[in-house]
């Protein structure tokens, strides 16, 4: 079952994820790999990023000894609702969210994205080593504790890496008038604005730091929310130059990664972007194990869940290209530090 926020405040990426993975369990089909008369079966479910509704579908689903694993919830506090009754229920789900607590929950509850402490270290070497920078600005969200962790991380690491952060600034996720902020660092000096915000909201702020008269040699840059094309859709020429992490490249850079950027246009109608890849590349990794689960002759919800946390260097179209889950069953696959260039994303100059 693919279980995602086709709704509500989270569908920009589960609507995307479910999207993706869609694809990759229908080429996987087509392609026998699951072996001869063997397919997998499944429907995409939407949680409406609402934890009533994840709390009702994901019991529903672990009554029904038909399903063997959900792929999502997809954020927050909705996968952690996900995941407590997972665990309860002894059913495995691989949630879309980075959150620890998720993997903290139980053994049966899985995330499909990297935490913080593998993603952020990427763009904070980038800030300091690359760039070299000495001074950096700091705005975040103050109200969403996923956004308040990554930018906390990548203040630490910066000032490890002996960057003095001047100032810090926090917004809410409501507010879109940050005249005031981007008065105060556009009249302050700095060699660099780290905004740690959701794709839309950042570039609003980009467009009004530019506004207000920011030194166009000052380095903007952002985490992967920003790997969206949200991003560019609403900065338009002012997030020209911006650095970000992603996972994807659009396009693809890889022959897989390439096929698949292709497959997914002429299905969808429309370019593939970072949670695309990131469910298309999720499914892999669950079809593998599941077929590694049918192969030893357990395709159970425990063969499966055992099954997934073995996955190793599995082939997917993100990051380095292959998809590891440690014993921790924390996952690994690289990102890359993209920049926006002519109006697309493009992998930073290194």
């Amino acid at each position: 079952m693919i279980l995602q926020s086709l709704t509500g405040g989270a569908a920009f990426i589960g609507k995307n994820v479910a999207d993706g993975a869609v694809l990759a369990a229908e080429e996987l089909n087509e392609q026998g790999f699951f072996g001869e008369g063997n397919s997998l079966v499944f429907e995409v479910e939407d949680d409406a990023t609402d934890r009533t509704q994840t709390l009702s579908l994901i019991t529903r689903l672990a009554a029904d000894p038909e399903v063997l694993m959900v792929v999502g919830p997809t954020s927050g506090s909705v996968a952690m609702a996900g995941a407590n009754v997972a665990n309860e229920r002894e059913f495995p789900v691989m949630t879309t969210t980075n959150s620890m607590e998720v993997l903290e929950n139980g053994p049966w509850s899985f995330i499909m994205t990297q935490p913080a402490s593998i993603t952020m270290p990427f763009i904070a070497d980038y800030t300091a080593e690359t760039l070299g920078v000495e001074t950096c600005a700091v705005i975040g969200v103050k109200d969403n504790e996923a956004y308040v962790a990554l930018q906390r991380m990548y203040e630490d690491l910066i000032t490890e890496a002996g960057v003095e952060i001047v100032s810090n600034d926090g917004v809410a996720l409501a507010d879109s008038d940050f005249s005031a902020v981007a008065t105060k660092i556009a009249t302050s000096d700095q060699d660099c604005v780290f905004v740690g915000t959701p794709a839309a909201q950042g570039a609003n702020i980009i467009l009004q730091l530019k506004q207000a008269g920011l030194d166009p040699d000052t380095a903007i840059l952002g985490h992967n929310a920003f790997a969206s094309p949200t991003f560019i859709e609403k900065g338009g020429a002012a997030v020209e130059g911006v650095y970000l992490i992603g996972a994807w490249v659009p396009g693809g850079d890889t022959e897989f990664s390439s096929a698949f950027a292709t497959n997914f246009e002429e299905k969808m109608g429309f370019p593939a972007d970072e949670w695309n890849a990131m469910g298309y590349s999720g499914m892999q990794v669950v079809a593998h194990a599941i077929r590694d689960a049918a192969e030893a002759g357990n395709a159970t919800r425990e063969g499966v869940r055992d099954a997934l946390g073995e996955q190793k260097d599995v082939p997917v179209v993100v990051g380095t290209h292959t998809y590891s889950l440690n014993e921790e069953r924390v996952p690994y696959f690289g990102m890359k530090v993209l920049q926006v260039k002519d109006g697309e994303f493009t992998v930073a100059p290194q």
